[in-house]
């Protein structure tokens, strides 16, 4: 009898069981992997409540798109429910850019907690857009279209003539691996901050060989000249295979870091979009999405049919019984070599696909899943940077 009686006492107290609706939530699931089958890209956070009059379903999307789907069928499959979704961003001015990033290099992650999972990184200058902000965190994405929770006071919100003035003033870019700018222009003087390759702000003057930059925010720094080049030479050159691998050594020996898109830590795809948008080209974030891109070269782990600048990728090829498996993403530099960020040498490094090297890895081959073409292909998949949507919001008019 002692023993029973927590039981039922607990029976007592227990929470009623939540209310279902089969129904509508096979519906909003469904909608869910038509329109928003990757939530690395696209915001959906869509929620079925049962309330005193009803059933509501509400919550918030990212694309105009998907909310305009999700609700025409939600008024056409169940005219009854409240329909209470929010489409982002929250203040409803419907503009791509509304902010640029305003620190060297800041964190999105998966929750707004910082002790949840790096999701990716964005440079200082990068145009974003701001979806909602809560509790000091703000949910935002990148031109890759990549979606992340960051600290408010690293990104800058922007309206729309302070977006025209960013497009119109002249910017320049962080070329060095890493650096800083200065509070006057002499190297003695008091760091403003740190710089890392691929960051871009606004250039006012020019004296003793130092360049006088703007922040996002209106802070003033000195930069040496010779770790800057123009923002147009950046974003509307030519990729070169000689200039892919020039920039890509540049990274040899940068720690690794799973969602690491910088200089300072950068994992196998954020070593690849650095390579090729130093190099004018804007790829898409991750490796499994690389692999689709560009033009097939060869499935087999051989470098005769290679160009420097191609993508090796690896993983696991697809069977009749299961799906291919992209994890991994290298790039070729000639002489039967590729450079990656590999986690399990925690750096930048340079492997052989040649078995008689020192440096070639034994469960590469095996791992292989194939090689892809960039250069000289028509886009696929990729763009030039100025043809990205975030980055033509604020690139100058070459008219």
């Amino acid at each position: 009898m002692i023993l029973i009686l927590p039981l039922l006492l607990a029976f007592a107290f227990a929470a009623p069981p939540t209310p279902t609706h089969p129904g509508l939530t096979e519906l909003v699931e469904s909608l869910r992997q038509t329109h928003a089958p990757d939530q690395r890209i696209q915001w959906w956070d869509v929620r079925v409540e049962k309330e005193d009059a009803g059933w509501r379903v509400h919550g918030s999307l990212s694309s105009e798109e998907t909310y305009a789907a999700v609700t025409r069928a939600l008024k056409q499959q169940h005219p009854e429910v409240d329909n209470q979704l929010v489409l982002l961003p929250e203040n409803g001015t419907g503009t791509l850019v509304n902010a640029l990033v305003n620190n060297s290099v800041i964190h999105l992650r998966r929750e707004p907690s910082s002790k949840t999972e790096l999701v990716t990184q964005a440079l200082l200058g990068t145009p974003i857009r701001i979806l909602k902000t809560e509790r000091g965190k703000r949910l935002i994405q990148v031109p890759d279209g990549y979606i992340g929770w960051v600290n408010s006071a690293e990104v800058h919100r922007v309206d729309q003539e302070q977006l025209r003035s960013y497009r119109d003033a002249e910017k320049v870019i962080f070329t060095a691996q890493s650096g800083l700018a200065y509070s006057a222009p002499d190297a003695t003087s008091m760091p403003m901050t740190d710089l890392v390759i691929g960051n871009m702000v606004c250039k006012v003057s020019e004296r003793s060989g130092f360049t006088q930059i703007q922040y996002p925010d209106g802070r003033i720094g000195w930069v040496d000249s010779r770790q800057l080049s123009p923002a147009d030479a950046v974003f509307f050159q030519q990729a070169l295979q000689n200039n892919l691998v020039e920039t890509a050594r540049r990274f040899h020996g940068i720690p690794y870091l799973w969602g690491g898109m910088s200089s300072k830590n950068i994992d196998c795809s954020g070593l690849i979009c650095n390579v090729y948008f130093m190099n004018g080209i804007q790829l898409p974030r991750d490796s499994n999405m690389q692999a689709q891109i560009g033009r097939e070269v060869t499935t087999e782990f051989v470098s005769d049919a290679l160009e420097p600048g191609d993508l090796l990728f690896f993983g696991k090829k697809a069977t009749s019984k299961s799906k291919e498996r992209v994890t991994h993403v290298a790039m070729y530099i000639g002489n039967a070599e590729f450079i990656h960020s590999a986690g399990y040498r925690e750096r930048v490094s340079i492997n052989s696909m040649d078995s008689g090297q020192p440096n070639f890895i034994d469960s590469y081959p095996a791992i292989f899943v194939r090689a892809v073409r960039i250069i000289g292909e028509d886009p696929n998949g990729f763009l030039p940077i100025p043809e990205n949507d975030f980055y033509n919001e604020i690139i100058r008019s070459t008219e």
